[in-house]
């Protein structure tokens, strides 16, 4: 095979060459790495020779560019592994890893906080995990709980259950006890993977068999696995609005449709590094995690529950991220945490998803990012993943208020139905119409009959979702049919938190509705009034549900009525229930430490003031505050304060203490004053070094 270019010099074709093979290799020697490559002029142009095949096909696509002086942002020898296209849903996701591991073994798979890996490695863990699977459980198409941090571990975990043949179950070790003991029965696993910090959780919470994943042998890969296509990939519990979490079930056919779409979407190569930054029980690591594993990019997984804020935007330079993934709020807090005018070089994709986005998020983007860098409001589901994007640049005007969520992806139609269940042309419920959403519900029939059906002969989903569709065919979201909300990204069922309210003995009545605040996000307040002759402690109410709920479905405040107000017809009038109120505290701070921390509180929480026993999550906190609070600290004080230590200190008083502690040993808060003045001082506009 030859490739034909333009006329030239042998020497601008050589030098042209040796550039590409460099870019594609990182490095390597053209002419001792791939042998000789004869030029030879003739034809109007100069035809290249080259002994091996997979250069040769690489410069075919690429050489006649670099001649003609346009720049390539990125290249790679991306055709030693097949393109993503249909052939590709017909294979296990095993297969596609696979592939990649024996062509790429030594890039990195996965870049963690923990450690690294490469496919090598990946591949020989997750084998090794793989066959420790067979070996307690003998057999394939079951389900295999993961309860583990996030760390390099976990795509092993993951991949291995995959390569036995089973279907992953997260597990995620934050979520209360009550919610992982009914997941792991309701799923009916036969085996949970463990680390130590969970092996301990997991047996007293389930009784089932566990594995310890760190005295699993790497072994070498075996093969892809007895998976198929359309075998079970996975179970992701979601928020279920009669009080249960609901089990999705999605295939191996569908992940890799998913993964196909986002993939020729933002043209994602192996040259790539994705952020997994959501729990691993959430769909968002479905679609980041295999789009890296299945190209040869690099996974990057991010802890943010752990390290916060500012070691998310440390760790996004230092590993390079190109495509990040999350949120609206942690893109919020995230930049949040940033200075005026510093920027996020490296990244070329922004992908939201879970929330409604402004005009403001946009102009975050234009100030933060580098020209290059495309912003993307994703729409979708855990029952359809992304189902219409919407792709924002640099250049243009984008109207204040809420952005619409863009067009249906291929593969995808947007149905828009009416009350009366008839297509709609402008305004209805958004129905997802694709072969690929989910599978269904695991043992619910009677969700898998209101939310699935067919539209035309194609299956498709109800999101409950209502959508309104613009002139140029976009899709704005216009609210709910239902009482789904979201917060922080997460969706929530507001029934849900209802029915464990409901659960205490001395809840007569309650009402939970989401409230919007001043930041742009919403938070769940819970309205109770009391059973005949009964008394209710608010905070100690909270507590209790948060022992059953995941964080972010714990009320952020818990408001005692006498009588809930009831409409006309006898329902609980939402609309007259009241604000809530900080309680606040007459006992002022009292030393110039516990002065810092609560104000520093307030600022964060929006109150104007708190307790100084006063628990940071009981005063309406969570774990993003959290982390902003941990920043706004580290400025102040000149030194970093690592985030586990906010949660192992959660009152103003003891935090305090602990800090005042380490603040003698550095000279006291007037040195630290000191400090943060010269700081900001030498960070004012116009200042010369």
């Amino acid at each position: 095979m030859t490739v034909e270019v333009p006329a030239g010099s042998a020497a601008d074709l050589a030098a042209a060459i040796e550039h590409l093979v460099r870019r594609y290799t990182g490095g390597a020697d053209v002419w001792r790495h791939y042998g000789k490559v004869d030029l030879r002029a003739g034809g109007g142009g100069v035809t290249v020779d080259c002994e091996d095949e997979r250069l040769e096909r690489c410069l075919a696509r690429d050489l006649a560019r670099v001649l003609a002086g346009e720049a390539l942002t990125r290249t790679t020898m991306e055709p030693e592994v097949e393109e993503l296209d249909t052939s590709t849903l017909g294979q296990s996701i095993p297969d596609r890893f696979v592939r990649v591991a024996q062509v790429w073994p030594d890039r990195p798979a996965v870049r963690a906080d923990d450690g690294e890996l490469t496919y090598h490695e990946l591949y020989r863990m997750a084998s090794g995990i793989a066959a420790a699977v067979e070996a307690a459980i003998g057999g394939t198409g079951g389900q295999v709980g993961i309860m583990l941090g996030h760390g390099r571990r976990t795509p092993a975990a993951i991949m291995g259950v995959l390569l036995s043949g089973n279907a992953y179950v997260p597990l995620d070790p934050g979520y209360p006890a009550g919610r992982l003991r009914y997941m792991a029965e309701h799923a009916r696993i036969g085996l949970i993977l463990v680390e130590p910090g969970t092996a301990g959780l997991a047996a007293e919470l389930t009784g089932v068999p566990t594995v310890d994943v760190t005295t699993v042998q790497a072994r070498d890969g075996a093969g892809t696995g007895p998976s198929t296509a359309d075998s079970v990939a996975y179970v992701l519990y979601t928020s279920g609005s009669t009080g249960r979490p609901k089990g999705v079930l999605q295939s191996h056919r569908n992940v890799q449709f998913q993964v196909r779409n986002h993939v020729t979407r933002h043209e994602i190569t192996g040259d790539d590094k994705v952020s997994v930054l959501s729990s691993f029980s959430f769909d968002a690591s479905v679609t980041d995690l295999f789009t890296a594993l299945v190209t040869g990019a690099t996974a990057v997984l991010v802890d943010i529950r752990t390290h916060g804020l500012g070691h998310l935007a440390r760790r996004l330079t230092e590993t390079g991220v190109t495509i990040y993934h999350s949120t609206p709020t942690v893109y919020r807090y995230l930049l949040g945490s940033l200075g005026p005018g510093d920027k996020l070089p490296s990244i070329r994709v922004i992908l939201l998803g879970g929330e409604e986005l402004t005009a403001r998020d946009v102009r975050l983007y234009r100030e933060h990012f580098e020209p290059h860098c495309v912003f993307v409001n994703g729409y979708g589901a855990t029952e359809v993943s992304f189902a219409c994007q919407n792709h924002v640049t640099m250049a243009g005007e984008v109207p204040d208020g809420v952005l619409p969520i863009g067009r249906p992806l291929d593969g995808v139609e947007v149905v828009l139905l009416a009350p009366d269940g008839e297509r709609a042309a402008l305004h209805g419920e958004i129905v997802v119409r694709s072969s690929h959403v989910s599978v269904g519900y695991w043992e619910n029939d009677e969700a898998n009959a209101a939310k699935f059906l067919e539209v035309d002969g194609v299956r498709a989903y109800r999101t409950g979702d209502v959508g309104r569709r613009l002139p140029d065919g976009r899709i704005v979201f216009a609210g709910r049919t239902d009482r789904q909300v979201k917060i922080r990204g997460y969706r929530v069922e507001l029934g849900e938190v209802e029915a464990a309210l409901a659960d205490h003995p001395a809840v007569g009545q309650v009402a939970a509705v989401a409230r919007p605040k001043t930041d742009g996000t919403s938070e769940i307040v819970a309205y109770v009034a009391p059973a005949g002759g009964q008394q209710i402690d608010a905070i100690l109410l909270r507590k209790q549900v948060g022992t059953t709920l995941p964080h972010f479905m714990v009320p952020a405040a818990v408001v005692v009525l006498d009588a809930l107000p009831l409409t006309p017809t006898g329902k609980i009038d939402a609309r007259a229930l009241p604000e809530p109120t900080h309680r606040g505290t007459a006992q002022a701070p009292r030393t110039d430490t516990e002065r810092l921390v609560a104000g520093v509180w307030c600022d964060v929480l929006g109150v104007p003031s708190v307790g100084l026993d006063e628990n940071f999550f009981d005063a309406g906190g969570h774990s993003l505050l959290m982390a902003t609070v941990a920043r706004l600290l580290e400025e102040r004080l000149g030194r970093e304060i690592p985030l586990h230590r906010l949660f192992q200190y959660p009152t103003v008083a003891s935090l305090a203490a602990h800090l005042a502690e380490e603040t003698a040993a550095t000279g006291g808060l007037t040195a630290v004053a000191d400090r943060m003045a010269r700081r900001r001082i030498a960070r004012k506009p116009g200042r010369q070094p």
